[in-house]
């Protein structure tokens, strides 16, 4: 199967993700990438679809908290391949935000722009 009826075939199989986790300090409800993983990873299984992330840029800066703390902001501009059985395959560019008072800023930026090219790429509601 090419990856455009892949891609819609996993369309079919998601459906909505809802916003089931709140955000305790600032009161949101959000998705988390585990809830859209848990989505995804059966719907592409089932359909043959896998995907490479390749990083094209980073920025990283420190920022002070408002306790006098050290942050690490990363900002990563990601590309995400997405490959069918037939080797079809296709792209989608997005930047990642994260930040961090340890080791985990760029792995928050991956998660973020791995979970907003999903929301595009399969048109996730």
């Amino acid at each position: 199967m090419n990856i455009c009826k892949a891609i819609v075939a996993t369309m079919a199989d998601i459906g909505a993700i809802g916003k089931n986790t709140k955000n305790t300090q600032q009161g949101f409800m959000f998705r988390g990438i585990d809830a859209v993983m848990n989505a995804l990873q059966p719907a592409m299984l089932k359909n043959y679809i896998f995907v490479v992330p390749e990083v094209l840029e980073q920025t990283r800066e420190e920022r002070q908290t408002a306790k006098g703390g050290t942050l690490i902001y990363s900002i990563l501009k990601v590309k995400f391949t997405f490959f069918a059985d037939d080797g079809s395959n296709i792209s989608a560019v997005v930047i990642g935000e994260g930040m961090d008072s340890g080791d985990k800023d760029s792995n928050k930026a991956m998660s973020i722009a791995f979970k907003y090219a999903c929301f595009q790429v399969f048109c996730i509601p």
